[in-house]
């Protein structure tokens, strides 16, 4: 008999398991008192991204009509086209679209964008795709034309160029492969999909925490203490989330980073505001006014919506920077054209007339060294020093820059002496903390740091980001180009670069990059933050140790042996980091002096079975969270390409606990996230359909779940069963030889939110057969079990001849509790002569 339970194993033969130990579990949690209970079910918090009617027509067409309906998949931004002979040869990120569709020879593919002569845009039918190695592809087709042989290549600028049209170089899919018979017609400019998510914690906000998601067209912050609350912030014109994206809050800013684009900033975070009235002049500037203070600094980034009464060549809505602040209650921005009249046409405001916070370009282009900053007033007034200087060279200001006196003039300080900036009051003023007497009309010339050797850089479009010893370290597989928002491919995917100490736009080419495993088949997969200055650095074969930061930073080799496949995989439990390897789940620990070694033995060795079936093509989309004693891992089983089950460990029991799956058929985990304050902190997951979902949040067995896209601003929630099942390790009386077995006991518990019921059959082996026992409730007097109440039920097994038996309990009904087992039989044969 068991009567409790730790875990699961399904590695070791089922008779090989120890007491406690289950051989199965599905959708069950393990209880401290050794009760195995069908886990709570998954709640759609919410599902904030809605389509128009154009974006999904269904159905058109049955799976089994002649002409199959034509699906079209999002657009795919190209990194690199050329000719070669008649064939033109264009490279993508693998894989660029859409989660679960690869290119294949025989698509046909419309290419939009690209410049040259002969004109190689339009549709054409693919002739090959060819895996390159390093995480694209290229794909080719034929191309007819008189002067083909005499061109060489198309003038792309790489990477993602405009064409003089401002097209974007991209080409769309289009396969006639049907699917379930519908017809999907996708708009880049209007469907939702979630490619990149986060936490967020307004610092101006106490008790409540946020959750982004960030579609193709926009972002949307939903607070998790008050899940009415959305806040949406737009990107800037023509801007959208391609799927290989990120999100990062750090420095109280969120970091949308976008592999080879530009990464995206929100540098001010706050509720929408009532705008009272609105108007534009000729020039193009737009004044807004409001009724409460704003708290608006030039350079933020703002989203304008609701403003009505414009033509075409003045819409005011949209996503711009603040460009003045004349006073706390008005503020202006610039837009593309402008009024055509002589007057200030006023625009229409109503309730919906508000400001939100936006996203705009991080630095880019040429990097510009500081220059000299004349101080023309400096005060000092109770340790606190208030300086003024030209708008300009505030304007280059961050809170925490260093400042070094390079001319003390009557300020009292020596040349040399360094002060950090404090706050930055307006365009003109800023402060710093001084140990100087109290003073007025003090004056000096301070400076930024400057850099030695190939200089600073600014951020280098990389594709995630690890805040660090209050920096960030990006992967530097970019190089920034002299004109803005223009990267060039470095061919170099396993070094990482560092930026300046509360600074995200500054990063040294010299004291502050790093590169791991040079010359061999190696490339960065992830970064982790230790302590003590500890950066881990994960490659696909290999982990590396950076201790410290700068010229005195110091790089070790951990270990070659085992690398991580998943960046988000990755998290830290005390002094244990685990990862998901080629291996399984591994972990390492920090040991004698905080030297890492490696585990030998995977963690997740016990499961090995399951480990085995997730899919290598795309299991670097794994991902994975601690909360509440456990380790959630969310990873892609069998066909899927993408997340459909979460592993889950826990550190109590030390033991696998449970596989998480729902019965819903296009269920996706795209991102784990822990997140909220006080009865709100839980793990939340979020799907690519724009869905916000909290785990084991609902008393009964039942999961909402967001599985379509919305359209015209519903939320799809489909309420869907848990497939809950739990089986027994196999009983065999401590011998081999043959037994009778004849009956089994259960102690089952209902939760006290509801009823009970199960299924429950007993699984022998040699002479192998199944035997349903029955139901719960036919055991329990033809009645489900009531909420909260325990029983002992007897099932008879008919003195069937096997060598082991092990039981298995399906749910149907509410969330059991399985309390303990016991099995009986006898040995078949006790003589000592020979059987016959």
């Amino acid at each position: 008999m068991d009567v409790g339970f730790v875990g699961f194993n399904t590695y070791s033969r089922p008779d090989q398991l120890p007491s406690g130990m289950l051989a199965d579990s599905s959708n069950g949690r393990l209880g401290t008192n050794g009760e195995w209970q069908v886990r709570k079910g998954i709640n759609a918090i919410k599902a904030p991204f809605a389509s128009g009617d154009a974006v999904l027509r269904l159905p058109t067409a049955p799976e089994t009509q002649a002409n199959p309906p034509v699906i079209c998949l999002l657009p795919t931004t190209i990194r690199s086209a050329s000719l070669a002979s008649d064939k033109v040869l264009i490279v993508v990120d693998n894989p660029a679209v859409e989660p679960g569709h690869i290119f294949v020879s025989g698509n046909t593919v419309v290419v939009e964008g690209l410049v040259g002569s002969p004109d190689p845009n339009g549709a054409h039918v693919l002739t090959a795709v060819t895996d390159n190695g390093d995480g694209t592809k290229t794909i080719e087709y034929d191309l007819v034309g008189s002067n083909v042989a005499a061109y060489g290549g198309f003038g792309l600028t790489l990477p993602f160029s405009l064409d003089d049209g401002g097209t974007e170089p991209q080409l769309t899919t289009i396969t006639t492969s049907p699917v379930i018979g519908f017809n999907m017609v996708f708009d880049l400019g209007s469907v939702s999909a979630v490619y990149a998510s986060t936490s967020f914690s307004d610092p101006n906000q106490d008790n409540s925490q946020f959750i982004i998601l960030a579609s193709n067209i926009n972002a949307v912050a939903t607070n998790l203490n008050d899940t009415s609350i959305s806040v949406t912030m737009g990107f800037p014109d023509g801007e959208n989330v391609p799927p290989k994206s990120s999100m990062l809050q750090s420095f109280n800013k969120i970091f949308i980073f976008r592999d080879g684009q530009t990464a995206l900033e929100n540098d001010n975070f706050f509720s929408p505001i009532l705008i009272t009235s609105s108007n534009i002049d000729t020039s193009s500037i737009v004044t807004v006014n409001t009724t409460s203070s704003h708290n608006l600094g030039i350079g933020n980034a703002i989203t304008i919506s609701g403003l009505t009464g414009f033509t075409a060549l003045e819409d005011p809505n949209g996503t711009f920077v603040v460009a003045t602040v004349p006073d706390d209650t008005s503020f202006t921005y610039v837009i593309g054209s402008g009024g055509s009249s002589t007057a200030v046409p006023a625009f229409t405001v109503d309730a919906s007339s508000i400001i939100s916070p936006g996203f705009k370009f991080v630095k880019s282009g040429t990097y510009s060294q500081p220059v000299p900053m004349d101080l023309t007033s400096i005060d000092y007034v109770e340790g606190i020093a208030t300086a003024t200087a030209s708008a300009t060279n505030v304007d280059t200001l961050l809170i925490g820059d260093v400042l070094t006196f390079t001319d003390s003039g009557s300020s009292t300080y020596d040349v040399g002496e360094a002060v950090r900036v404090r706050s930055i009051d307006s365009t003109t003023t800023f402060t710093f903390t001084t140990d100087k007497e109290d003073g007025t009309n003090k004056n000096g010339t301070v400076q930024k740091p400057v850099s030695i050797g190939l200089g600073f850089t600014h951020m280098p479009a990389p594709e995630y980001g690890t805040y660090h010893q209050r920096r960030l370290v990006v992967p530097f597989k970019y190089s920034v180009d002299a004109s803005k928002n223009t990267f060039k491919y470095r061919n170099i995917l396993d070094e990482v670069i560092v930026s300046d100490v509360l600074d995200a736009d500054t990063y040294d080419q010299i004291y502050a990059q790093y590169r791991f495993n040079a010359g061999t088949s190696d490339f960065n997969v992830s970064l982790h933050s230790f302590s003590d200055d500890n950066l881990l650095v994960f490659n696909r074969n290999s982990i590396h140790l950076v201790q410290g930061i700068g010229a005195a930073a110091t790089v070790q080799l951990i270990t070659d042996e085992v690398g991580c496949v998943a960046r988000q995989s990755i998290i830290q439990v005390g002094n244990n980091v685990l990862f998901l390897s080629d291996n399984g789940v591994y972990g390492a620990n920090f040991q004698d002096l905080y030297n890492l070694r490696g585990n030998e033995v995977p963690l997740s060795s016990p499961i090995n079975s399951i480990i085995q079936r997730i899919n290598r093509d795309v299991w670097d989309k794994s991902v994975g969270v601690y909360f509440d004693n456990r380790y959630y891992l969310a990873v892609p089983l069998d066909d899927s390409r993408v997340n459909n089950a979460i592993l889950i460990f826990n550190f109590i029991n030390k033991q696998w606990e449970s596989i998480d799956t729902t019965n819903a058929p296009n269920w996706n985990i795209a991102n784990l996230i822990v997140a909220g304050k006080k009865s709100d902190r839980a793990v939340y997951a979020v799907n690519t359909l724009g869905g916000l979902h909290r785990l084991d949040a609902r008393v009964d067995a039942t999961d909402i779940l967001a599985t379509t896209i919305p359209v015209s601003g519903t939320e799809a929630e489909d309420p869907y069963s848990i497939p809950a099942s739990v089986t027994t390790r196999q009983f065999t009386l401590g011998s081999m030889d043959r037994k009778r077995w004849n009956n089994l006991e259960l102690h089952v518990q209902s939760s006290p939110d509801e009823a009970s019921n199960l299924n429950i059959s007993a699984e022998l082996e040699n002479l192998d057969t199944t035997i349903d026992v029955g139901t719960l409730s036919a055991l329990n007097s033809n009645s489900v079990l009531a909420a909260d109440e325990d029983v002992s039920v007897r099932g008879r097994i008919g003195n069937k001849r096997a060598y082991g038996m092990q039981v298995t309990l399906n749910n149907t009904v509410g969330r059991p509790r399985f309390r303990g087992i016991k099995v009986g039989g006898a040995e078949a044969f006790r003589s000592t002569n020979t059987a016959i």
